[in-house]
């Protein structure tokens, strides 16, 4: 009696910390598919939020214009929202989604959970194998996985540098990253997956939305990783860190909560299966028209509101 009592006090606890320590909020999805005046077969895939250890969902409302179904992959476990006409649409469609979930901050702490193998391997753009010696020489003769984990931190920040110029940034090229040092956050994490994995530290990418202070209108996304040294979780956010020199030290081991993620991991295969080749990362609305990607026939709008 007194152990099943205890036990149902340390779940009201633990579900009380949770509560005390998450963030709530609305997410609001509108997309807009553009008028199409033929097409056979047009289709529609929208990324759901994730659900992980940190986030999670609490309710998804859809206003749309016709039969849906929310698929799940089974690579990351992405979802996403699938539409298909078998017909043109010559006036547009428009879609709404309404996501209520609860987000908690990500700081250093053992796990226990099987990590997938595929966190070691290489993506299109995130090779393995050319990091090697590099990584080796960045963690000079340190055994510890966790100090390995943050000579690669610190090398990252100290040699890259946030800047969105020129061509060749944004694609979460880790090669170009090293060789030209600057880019946005999927380029810092890119690079900063490849020498993880050089150095057989799984580290998961996930895809998100930056939350406003005040909330509003998202204007971007923003990426981050969950690494995994030897039996331990660490969040890693290079590229804030690297633009805010005073929160080197937090961002790793902790994301803050104030994002959302989206989706998770590279060369992203979605559900049902696209046509098209696999995706180097979704965090919007992705359209085919008779099996053929169709970016510029669709927008993504995303909205947030802060409950609490």
């Amino acid at each position: 009696m007194r152990r099943s009592l205890f036990l149902a006090l340390m779940l009201v606890f633990v579900l009380s910390s949770w509560a005390l320590a998450a963030k709530t909020y609305l997410l609001k999805t509108e997309v807009q598919v553009e008028p199409i005046s033929k097409a056979r077969l047009i289709e529609l895939w929208v990324p759901i939020p994730l659900e992980d250890n940190f986030q999670k969902i609490e309710s998804i409302k859809v206003k749309a214009p016709g039969p849906y179904e929310i698929m799940k992959e089974k690579e990351y476990g992405n979802k996403f929202l699938h539409m298909a006409w078998e017909s043109a649409l010559p006036k547009g469609a428009k879609l709404e989604i309404e996501v209520k979930l609860t987000r908690q901050e990500v700081s250093p702490r053992p796990w226990k959970k099987d990590i997938p193998l595929r966190l070691l391997l290489p993506d299109q753009l995130v090779p393995v194998e050319t990091f090697e010696s590099m990584a080796k020489e960045i963690a000079g003769d340190k055994k510890d996985p966790v100090a390995k984990l943050r000579a690669i931190y610190d090398y990252v920040i100290t040699h890259m540098k946030y800047q969105k110029t020129g061509t060749g940034w944004g694609r979460g090229d880790a090669i170009w990253a090293c060789n030209n040092r600057r880019g946005n956050c999927t380029d810092f994490h890119s690079l900063f997956m490849g020498l993880a994995r050089a150095q057989g530290i799984p580290a998961l990418f996930q895809m998100g939305l930056p939350v406003p202070s005040n909330g509003g209108l998202i204007k971007g996304y923003h990426c981050w990783l969950l690494t995994f040294p030897d039996g331990m979780l660490y969040g890693i956010d290079a590229s804030e860190a690297a633009k805010h020199p005073e929160k080197r030290e937090y961002f790793f081991g902790h994301l803050c909560d104030s994002r959302i993620a989206l989706t998770q991991g590279r060369d992203i295969l979605l559900a049902p299966a696209q046509h098209g080749p696999r995706l180097n990362f979704i965090y919007k609305a992705y359209l085919e028209v008779d099996l053929k990607p169709s970016p510029k026939k669709v927008k993504t709008t995303y909205k947030v509101e802060i409950v609490k």
